[in-house]
């Protein structure tokens, strides 16, 4: 063996030969090897189809085709990664790191390009957000309604998942060499966009024949690559005539039973986010009735002829809706998601700007900006069927990350609360006008939104307002009819004699309301009403806070609470106010006041002027104010309070690197471990063994080919050009394992500190990239396995030469006479 084989500048000869090679040859050898063969080239075409096939279940989660740049950019950055890992056969852990460098450094430009310093260079935003998607990005994907927007961090998904996926695809291909080696991480990736997809499969033809015809093929290949040259058995044309046959067998078979099988149809489909229930809890914010009476006049709020909101391309006569309230606790009408609507993941998610909703009608496209003073809240103002919100000035990035959304109800959240100066594009399809008079026959749903345990109350009012009608929604128009024409209106007003009726929709409230000869109240009060009275009568109905513009100025005096009821294909009827509210005009009369003041007793007095919580806010949620801000963290061991460069420097440097450090020292622990087992454990000639057996391995780890099932004798010659004590290591190994003498504890150290010598001297000529690179290798330590667990084990003696460098007998090589032949070269090694 010459020293020029040799790597890491082992020995005299390597050194003069590295010394006299120029760099330029040098790189261009480094490069050479780079350049892959047709196997290699095989395994990158299939690892590449397959890893696209499995990602494009990504389709229905984004809109549109922007995130397949990240998604193909990581594919072929994991092949090269990859590639260059098998080429110099770097330990899998050396590539994992490269990966790991690619995705940080590479993964903010590509992929998340919002916080770059000059367009092109990583911030600590940025990478805040590449070390927390790979962490909370599977939920935020899961709780967010799709199609996400093709941008933001949650691009960093389909960039790590082709990025890791094709890197250990690629890998393990070049690695292993069974054939269906490789297929086991494109399956895992197919099954895993198809769990992180939607209900709707992207596409059965690309997924499903097309997934199964790459990896039959790329399979094929990888097992025709490891046939041997001399076999029996039909020639290649009648192999390739069978295998086409059957890929046309199961294809035609696929095509024509997969759609009649179980699972096929969509409402069979089970994914992720179907059974993902959303961690927001609406319910602790206040319920938007509970305060509608800020919006009248006189009110301390002022906001009755104050301009609340722009709205610029909201056509005549559509609503605007602020909150849609589908659930009753006696109390409130909250919008928290009730239980009875049977999906238990339905509820307010987290959204992009494009939102998926089918509905009927022409789509229209409106712009809603808060002025200076203007409207101030939690809930979002919408209209239709919405299909899109997309925030626009300062606080856009912020609101629309905060955004909640529930489809079924159309009613959007914002924590932070939209304030003076907020705008955003709202796209909806434009729903149909509600009728000016209710319709005397209409078939509605059955089934109420809320517990009707507790509105035995209604009964009575329903029997003076409009039982006598013959079914439940004609019996419902009667009664708002009736509320509109007997009742009055009254924001009650505290300058006046009006300010005994207060305001609130509790159970008690609305049964004082109905008790009194005249109905007197405001849209609060007799929506509430009529919306129980329509749960009593077992129509599902529910209650929808917002404004009826006139023109492109939203006032507080367009503020109105409404009423919906439910149609059986799932659609809901609008009952505007004018169908049960009577005229502002029409107010109660004093002396049927004061007569009911007496009847019923003393007043209550007013509530406070917070508005009270919402309706699924417990005792605890109800004595805290939503208004109340946490204080400040003066703590100084908080990484919130530090300094960016601070943060960075601790999070994303130092914290990796001792991370890595402390891992480094485990395994060199373990490996010390390991050779200090081999020394004082077991009888003597396994401790001799086991000190040939870390020389041997500290050669493998610094790539100097020995030859694993041969004599010690013969790995000694190998070795003899950078270890020159190893023929007479071998020589003791052997004279004590196989000779007449037992070594004694004396011999047993000499040799390991002779060994432990020249393992030294072994890795101090070798460099230092070399050293740590030996380090991390583990592929040595399987080649030992079988060794350290016989330790305990009496090697077989009489063997002599013919016993392998780990006590083992040599095998003789097969051949078709089964006889061993004799080998005239072989030298005779005597034992002693």
């Amino acid at each position: 063996m010459s020293g020029g084989t040799v790597g890491g500048g082992l020995g005299p000869r390597a050194d003069m030969v590295k010394q006299e090679t120029p760099l330029g040859e040098r790189i261009g050898a480094t490069l050479g090897r780079l350049r892959p063969g047709q196997p290699a080239l095989v395994d990158a075409a299939g690892s590449v189809l397959l890893v696209a096939f499995a990602l494009v279940g990504f389709q229905t989660t984004f809109w549109g085709w922007a995130w397949t740049v990240p998604a193909a950019l990581g594919i072929l950055l994991g092949l090269a990664c990859a590639h260059v890992g098998a080429t110099f056969r770097w330990p899998a852990a050396l590539t994992a790191l490269l990966v790991v460098a690619c995705y940080f450094v590479l993964g903010g430009p590509i992929a998340a390009r919002g916080d770059l310093a000059v367009g092109a260079f990583p911030t600590g935003a940025t990478f805040h957000d590449l070390a927390l998607v790979p962490v909370v990005g599977w939920k935020q994907m899961l709780t967010t309604v799709p199609p996400l927007d093709s941008r933001g961090a949650l691009l960093l998904l389909p960039f790590l998942i082709g990025l890791v996926g094709t890197a250990l695809t690629h890998g393990v291909a070049r690695r292993f060499r069974p054939a269906g080696a490789a297929l086991a991480v494109p399956l895992l990736l197919l099954g895993l966009s198809i769990a992180l997809g939607t209900l709707v499969p992207a596409s059965l033809l690309v997924q499903g024949v097309g997934f199964a015809l790459a990896a039959t093929v790329w399979a094929s290949l990888r097992a025709h690559r490891n046939r041997p040259p001399l076999q029996n058995g039909a020639g290649r044309t009648t192999r390739f005539a069978t295998a086409t046959a059957l890929l046309a067998v199961a294809g035609l078979s696929g095509w024509f039973v997969g759609p009649v099988l179980p699972g096929h149809a969509a409402d069979s489909r089970a994914v992720w986010r179907t059974g993902m229930k959303p961690p927001f809890d609406v319910s602790k914010f206040p319920s938007p009735l509970a305060g509608y009476r800020k919006y009248t006049e006189p009110n301390p709020a002022q906001l009755y002829d104050r301009p609340l909101l722009t709205v610029q391309g909201l056509p005549d006569g559509v609503p605007l809706r602020f909150a849609t309230l589908t659930s009753y606790d006696g109390s409130v009408w909250g919008a928290a998601q009730p239980e009875l609507l049977g999906d238990p993941g339905a509820g307010f998610r987290r959204v992009g700007s494009h939102i998926a909703n089918r509905a009927p009608g022409e789509e229209v496209t409106a712009t809603v900006t808060v002025p200076q003073d203007g409207y101030s809240g939690v809930w979002v103002p919408t209209a239709g069927a919405v299909t899109g919100i997309d925030f626009t000035g300062p606080r856009a990035d912020t609101l629309a990350d905060q955004l909640r959304f529930n489809t079924d109800t159309g009613t959007g959240v914002l924590p932070d609360e939209l304030q003076p100066g907020s705008s955003y594009r709202l796209t909806f399809h434009r729903p149909p006008a509600p009728p000016e008079d209710l319709p005397e026959q209409l078939p509605t749903a059955t089934g109420s939104l809320v517990d009707t345990g507790s509105l035995t109350f209604l009964d009575t009012a329903l029997d003076r307002l409009g039982r006598e009608a013959p079914d439940p929604w004609q019996q419902l128009r009667t009664v708002a009819h009736t509320m509109r024409d007997e009742g009055a209106y009254t924001d009650g007003d505290p300058t006046s004699y009006e300010r005994s009726y207060l305001p609130g929709h509790s159970l008690g409230r609305l049964e004082r309301f109905l008790a009194a000869s005249q109905l007197a109240g405001d849209d609060e009060q007799y929506a509430a009403t009529l919306a129980l009275v329509a749960s009593r009568l077992d129509i599902p109905a529910r209650v929808v806070l917002g404004a009826l513009p006139s023109g492109d100025v939203v006032k507080g005096k367009d503020v109105h609470a409404w009423v919906e009821v439910q149609r059986p294909d799932g659609s809901w009827l609008t009952i505007l106010p004018s169908e049960f509210v009577p005229k502002h005009n029409k107010k109660p009369k004093q002396q049927q006041q004061r007569t009911e003041q007496k009847r019923i007793g003393a007043l209550v007095p007013p509530p406070a002027s917070n508005n009270p919580p919402s309706v699924l806010q417990g005792p605890d949620q109800a004595q805290n104010d939503t208004q109340v801000r946490k204080k400040k963290d003066d703590n100084k061991l908080n990484p919130a309070n530090w300094p960016a460069w601070l943060r960075i420097l601790v999070l994303y440097v130092a914290l990796p690197l001792l991370v890595l450090l402390l891992l480094y020292a485990g395994l060199l622990a373990w490996k010390a471990r390991r050779r200090g087992r081999r020394r004082h454990q077991g009888p003597a000639s396994v401790r001799l063994s086991g000190g040939w057996a870390t020389l041997l391995e500290a050669a493998r780890e610094l790539r100097i080919p020995v030859t694993r099932r041969a004599t010690r004798y013969e790995q000694a010659r190998e070795l003899e050009p950078v270890v020159p004590a190893a023929p007479v290591l071998a020589g003791a190994a052997d004279r004590f394992v196989f000779g007449p003498d037992e070594a004694t504890d004396e011999d047993i150290d000499a040799y390991w500190h002779q060994v432990e010598q020249e393992r030294s001297r072994l890795r101090g000529r070798a460099s230092w990239w070399a050293c740590r690179r030996a380090d991390l290798t583990l592929r040595t330590e399987r080649w030992q396995d079988r060794f350290d667990q016989r330790h305990t084990r009496e090697p077989v003696r009489g063997h002599g030469p013919g016993s392998t460098g780990d006590g083992r007998p040599v095998r003789p090589p097969r051949t078709t006479g089964g006889r061993r032949p004799e080998d005239p070269t072989r030298e005779q090694v005597p034992t002693s």
